[in-house]
């Protein structure tokens, strides 16, 4: 329950609604309790003395009692999804928040299909939990105290059948609750594998048809679908066991009630008539009575099995709350103003303890307004390099400087703010090509969006659609092409003006001419950016200032102009060879 009371801060801004709901749920307790004990007059007094007056008054009395009740439950239930539901939203509101501010290598320990899971599977069952608080949760522990006083005033003799059902119930409820908490717990773990499961399918649809691997997929999917159905098949079985048991002990209540008060009346017990005429309807009274006790334990008993459920999500949800900022922070933050110097200081960084370095003792330097080819084989560390500009990762050893500083002493979105970013793969969002451009720039001018796009070689494309700017994007770009995709996404970076501009293989989807088009426009811009390029073409990389070139292992394999290379580097000579092979130009008199 800890994990659970972490999270009840976020229904008390609804505390109006709240408290309404426990008034109301507290009147719909009276009015159910005070119908058996009006009852009891009509059934032992009113219809022995055939007094059909007293019958009528008290049973209008029940039906008016019976419509509160029926009132208070209606706002009560109003009230307790207003309250639930709004909670829900701010704690699904404030996950995302904290989601957006995990570095990327909390989000690679946390994975992508456990955070979807917890925005939306996870915060659902605490969200049931907030609706039962209110509905259930305080009105069954209320039914059974209320229920028990007056059972047991009403009939000290027929309560004692309690020393019989409540044992039977509490033991019932302890041993569900041991065997349910942990399959739960497994049964998120492997909702978590489906939804990772999905998400690769889902992003990557073109793969999986090109490669006509759907059999395949489908496989891998129903085996993780088949064991969450077993995990889930075996958490919800103790949910099936629970309530024929307890639906048992219930019908055991009643049927010791009956036996119990026949009992009494053939032995003359005192206590069960009045003038001479068996009490009917204390037996009635307090079999409703001990009804509602039973039915108050047997929400407890349902109440503790989904509060378990919903203490495992909850659990997982203050997991994420819980990490810690990860990434250092200046206590006094630099945000003077950037002109582009880069610095690389003998930088090495690894992905996890006990792995090897992805790049390793990297220096090199350039000046503001300098652009740099990076060039290697797959899997050398090219993007793992630029990533440390921005600081999606930090350095592991040495420092990368920025106009002399360490990127670590800028403030964070300032520094970020300073730096385009081109990813590898473009993320187009659902909206128009207008709204992608000017990602995140609320102020952003019409005419700065066509300039930006123009940059990226992109009007000739908007001005064919009828739209223009405002031309639909659908989400991931599935209406676009990849040339189109990432020529949006370098003119997303372009909007921002940026000081140090990064692309990460960006242009691989355009043609010669385009990219060529491309680089004289970021030459083009006044004050022109410092630029890194990683590219596999040695045509691209010749016409940056400067080339850092990277061998298998994340070494620094030459450093310099694209004729110094051809002389001193075997790594470069080996790809450029290999470009001329493949039938490219010729490279080594460029």
């Amino acid at each position: 329950m800890r994990n659970i009371r972490a999270l009840l801060h976020y229904a008390w801004p609804y505390k109006f609604y709240l408290f309404l709901s426990l008034a109301m749920m507290l009147l719909q307790v009276f009015v159910e309790f005070l119908i058996p004990f009006i009852m009891i007059g009509i059934i032992d007094e009113a219809l022995p003395a055939e007094d059909l007056g007293i019958v009528l008054t008290r049973g209008l009395y029940m039906l008016g009692l019976a419509l509160i009740g029926a009132l208070a439950g209606f706002v009560n239930t109003y009230s307790s999804q207003k309250v639930a539901q709004s909670a829900s939203a701010e704690l699904r509101s404030d996950l995302f928040a904290k989601i957006q501010t995990l570095s990327f290598k909390q989000i690679d320990y946390y994975k992508k299909s456990r955070l979807i899971t917890n925005a939306t599977n996870d915060i659902q069952r605490v969200q049931m939990f907030f609706t039962m608080l209110l509905r259930i949760i305080v009105r069954a522990p209320l039914m059974i105290v209320v229920g028990l006083v007056l059972a047991i005033s009403t009939s000290l003799q027929l309560s004692q059948i309690f020393y019989i059902t409540m044992p039977l119930l509490i033991i019932s409820v302890v041993v569900l609750l041991i065997k349910a908490y942990p399959r739960f717990k497994k049964v998120q773990g492997a909702l978590d594998a489906l939804n990772g499961v999905v998400i690769e399918n889902a992003n990557a649809p073109q793969v999986v048809k090109s490669f006509v691997s759907q059999p395949y997929e489908k496989e891998k999917f129903e085996e993780t679908n088949n064991h969450y159905k077993e995990v889930n098949t075996a958490a919800e079985s103790i949910l099936a066991f629970a309530e024929p048991l307890i639906i048992f002990i219930f019908n055991l209540g009643i049927a010791l009630i009956l036996v119990f008060g026949a009992l009494y009346l053939n032995a003359a017990n005192p206590e069960f008539f009045v003038n001479g005429m068996p009490r009917i309807g204390l037996i009635m009274a307090f079999a409703q009575y001990s009804q509602q006790i039973l039915i108050g334990l047997m929400m407890f008993a349902m109440i503790l099995i989904f509060v378990s459920r919903a203490d495992v999500s909850a659990q997982r949800i203050n997991e994420v709350f819980a990490a810690e900022d990860d990434v250092y922070r200046s206590e006094d933050p630099v945000r003077s103003a950037i002109k582009g110097a880069l610095t690389f200081n003998k930088v090495s960084f690894k992905y996890g303890e006990g792995s090897a370095d992805a790049v390793h003792d990297i220096s090199f330097s350039l000046n503001p307004g300098e652009s740099l080819a990076i060039i290697g084989s797959t899997g050398s560390g090219k993007t793992t390099l630029t990533s440390m500009i921005p600081r999606l990762y930090d350095a592991t050893e040495g420092e990368v400087l920025l106009d002399g500083v360490p990127v670590k002493e800028y403030d964070l979105a300032y520094l970020r703010d300073n730096v385009g970013y081109v990813t590898q793969r473009a993320h187009i969002f659902s909206g128009s090509i207008g709204l992608n451009i000017a990602q995140g720039s609320k102020d952003s001018l019409y005419e700065e969006t066509l300039e930006a796009a123009k940059a990226a070689a992109l009007s000739e494309y908007i001005e064919r659609q009828e739209e223009g700017l405002n031309s639909l994007t659908t989400a991931k770009g599935t209406n676009l092409s990849g040339g189109q995709k990432q020529r949006i996404s370098m003119a997303r970076a372009f909007m921002k003006k940026p000081k140090v501009l990064i692309l990460d293989d960006s242009t691989s989807a355009v043609d010669v001419a385009t990219e060529r088009q491309i680089i004289k426009s970021i030459a083009a811009i006044n004050p022109k950016p410092t630029l890194l390029l990683i590219t596999q073409k040695i045509t691209t990389a010749k016409r940056m200032d400067k080339i850092l070139v990277l061998d298998n292992n994340g070494h620094v394999a030459g450093f310099g102009s694209h004729a110094e290379l051809l002389k001193t580097s075997s790594v470069y000579q080996e790809i450029a060879q290999s470009q001329i092979a493949m039938g490219g130009d010729s490279l080594v008199n460029a």
